[in-house]
């Protein structure tokens, strides 16, 4: 067995069929980002293991940076530890990084691994939940009830002092939705769409730092959910995905009406055992 930092794009391909059409990170223009590993028997690629490169400037208040892994064996060639060296490879590129970034900046980031499986491997594995990504979805306009929203703020004045105060539109293409705040030239928050034959998926939410804590976010998407049901766009359900590692998120959203119809764990890897 080969285990080589190179994949050929179409060798790609053919594995990612072999399994089902998994998609693991990998780029065929530019894997700049991207840190895998490829394990070649002969001239066949049989395992494959990566992840996005960890940017460990951004971390949380414990120093811990987690680190999502996609990995895949052919069928074939399953159980045969294939997949666990591929990742006891990946461990050790990454934990070097780590050590190079702490030593360079004076810092100690520790490195934690994490991933989809199958729920019932999880159990089997006793593998420990780490977080959940949800599938929101909101439908028409009649599924958002602006009474179970919070209000902007605490009474009459100051809500229309508000209203008068910020203003909210889409951009020329409605790929982007802005809010912004009188005589100010750029946005104070934003959010991207992306149009889809049968929905149209919201990303990308974005509140100015000095802002925040304002019911700010709440506006930009409440505005934007009335503006886009009641706009001629085709009335495509609205999506969004948010982590339960933002809870803030995930309340917000639920109050504007969203509602979670997937739900995906992710669980940590103990790569103690490596």
């Amino acid at each position: 067995m080969k285990y080589t930092n190179y994949c050929n794009p179409s060798d790609f391909r053919q594995l990612s069929s072999s399994c089902n059409h998994y998609e693991a990170y990998f780029d065929e223009e530019d894997n700049s980002y991207i840190t895998y590993i490829a394990a070649y028997l002969d001239t066949r690629l049989v395992g494959f293991i990566s992840c996005i490169t960890p940017d460990l400037s951004i971390t949380n208040e414990q120093q811990i940076c987690y680190v999502e892994i996609t990995a895949m064996v052919h069928p074939k060639y399953r159980h045969k530890k294939i997949c666990s060296n591929l990742l006891s490879k990946l461990y050790i590129i990454i934990e070097n990084m780590s050590k190079q970034f702490n030593k360079k900046n004076n810092t100690n980031v520790s490195i934690q691994f994490i991933c989809t499986v199958n729920d019932k491997n999880a159990k089997k594995h006793h593998l420990i939940i780490h977080s959940c990504d949800y599938l929101m979805i909101l439908n028409d306009l009649n599924g958002f009830d602006c009474s179970n929203t919070k209000p902007i703020c605490k009474d009459i004045k100051q809500q229309n002092n508000f209203k008068n105060d910020y203003q909210s539109y889409f951009n020329s293409d409605k790929s982007c939705y802005m809010l912004f705040y009188k005589n100010f030239s750029s946005p104070v928050a934003v959010c991207e769409l992306e149009y889809f034959q049968s929905y149209t998926c919201i990303s990308s939410v974005y509140v100015d730092s000095d802002k925040r804590g304002k019911k700010i976010g709440t506006c930009l998407i409440t505005n934007l959910i009335q503006d886009y049901f009641n706009s001629s766009h085709k009335k495509r359900p609205l999506i969004l995905h948010v982590s339960s590692t933002n809870p803030a998120a995930f309340q917000l959203y639920k109050n504007c009406g969203f509602s979670i119809c997937e739900q995906v764990n992710y669980y940590y890897i103990n790569t103690t055992i490596l």
